[in-house]
């Protein structure tokens, strides 16, 4: 298992503009003009302490059904939280509208799972594998499994009511799926 724990977490503003307009929030009626935004961004990145667990489990598993979005050669689970530090943050931004945290959120969540994913696709890479799309893991049974098998406890993440705590968590599930050699053209 590998954890990794304050990295640099990068918050892009255009990403943010872009969840915001998908969203239907006009981010200057919030008062959010760019600049606002970048600050803003700026001042989360530097606040908010990012942390990964990652582990990858081979075939056969006992937690393979519950945990694997397809079938392959193996499956990696990975746990990102952002830390309990990052409901004190909500707090000194009263301007940023209770919407516009939730994209963050899932911004900054999913900036530290595609860091976990980057690391895992270089050592998929090497034994020849690829990484299928992200899958969430939502049901109380996935979260469960990942909690038990990644010990959330070293990232101070646990299982509260079905869901994680803190809320700034997310558990997601990779699976290794065999590169498919190129055939080559018959002549």
């Amino acid at each position: 298992m590998r954890k990794i724990k304050g990295f640099k977490l990068v918050l892009r503003p255009h990403e943010a503009k872009r969840r915001a307009k998908k969203a239907a929030l006009d981010l200057e009626s919030c008062g959010l003009s760019e600049p606002v935004l970048n600050k803003t961004l700026e001042r989360l990145s530097k606040k908010v302490t990012p942390a990964v667990l990652f582990e990858t489990f081979g075939h056969p598993d006992a937690d393979q059904a519950v945990l694997s979005p397809m079938t392959g050669l193996a499956y990696s689970v990975i746990l990102a939280s952002l830390g309990d530090g990052f409901g004190p943050i909500r707090g000194e931004e009263p301007s940023v509208p209770e919407k516009l945290w939730t994209l963050l959120t899932e911004m900054a969540l999913d900036e530290a799972t595609r860091f976990a994913a980057g690391l895992l696709a270089d050592e998929a890479e090497k034994d020849n594998c690829e990484l299928s799309p992200i899958t969430t893991l939502s049901e109380e049974a996935a979260l469960e499994a990942v909690l038990r098998k990644l010990d959330g406890a070293k990232l101070g993440v646990s299982l509260q009511e079905g869901r994680l705590s803190p809320p700034a968590s997310v558990a997601v599930s990779l699976s290794w799926l065999a590169k498919s050699k190129a055939k080559g053209r018959s002549k």
